[in-house]
């Protein structure tokens, strides 16, 4: 439920990869566990991967360290958001 509780900081993290980044957000779907995207990238531009890796991380960010968080990703420094 982080995600539909917390969505209303998704379009801080979107909007400042978009400033960086420019591309058109044409649809997405917020569920509970997981997020669906779809983008329009600038011509000759294919960096979908890195706009996302931002978007998550940005939003990851804007929150308390509350989640409980496995011992695998504490070693590779990750939330346990995603």
């Amino acid at each position: 439920m982080l995600l539909v509780d917390e969505i209303n900081r998704l379009p801080v993290s979107i909007n400042k990869v978009k400033k960086r980044d420019p591309f058109k957000l044409d649809a997405m779907v917020i569920l509970p566990e997981h997020i669906h995207a779809l983008f329009t990238l600038p011509q000759n531009d294919h960096d979908f991967v890195n706009r996302w890796m931002l978007i998550k991380s940005g939003f990851s960010r804007q929150l308390p360290k509350l989640e409980p968080i496995s011992d695998s990703r504490k070693t590779k420094r990750e939330r346990g958001i995603w």
